[in-house]
């Protein structure tokens, strides 16, 4: 997983004795070790949690499996095809009506 050879752990061994000195080494040592207990706790007690939230989704399931959801979108066999919307004029033939339509055509000007 590391990697680690002698001559690294050799140096790695060095560095810690000149950081903490030779009495502070087992004081050092006990204090990783509780943490990295506490850790494993703190793990395995989030394992539990989430077994037992799965096991409280499983029982629960069965309840409302019999009655599936209505769909959220519309089945392909439920879809129409409309026709695109025409219209009346198209704009390239617009006449003078059209655009005042408040105006009777049949009033003479």
């Amino acid at each position: 997983m590391f990697d680690v050879g002698g001559g690294e752990l050799l140096l790695i061994v060095l560095v810690v004795i000149l950081l903490f000195g030779p009495k502070k080494i087992p004081e050092v040592a006990q204090q990783v070790g509780k943490g990295i207990r506490q850790f494993r706790r703190a793990q395995e007690d989030l394992k539990q949690q989430i077994r037992d939230i799965s096991a409280e989704i499983s029982v629960e399931e069965p309840q409302h499996a019999t009655t599936p959801p209505p769909p959220s979108y519309t089945p392909a066999d439920q879809i129409v095809a409309t026709p695109p919307p025409t219209r009346a004029t198209p704009p390239s033939e617009t006449t003078d009506e059209d655009e005042h339509p408040s105006q009777d055509a049949s009033l003479p000007q």
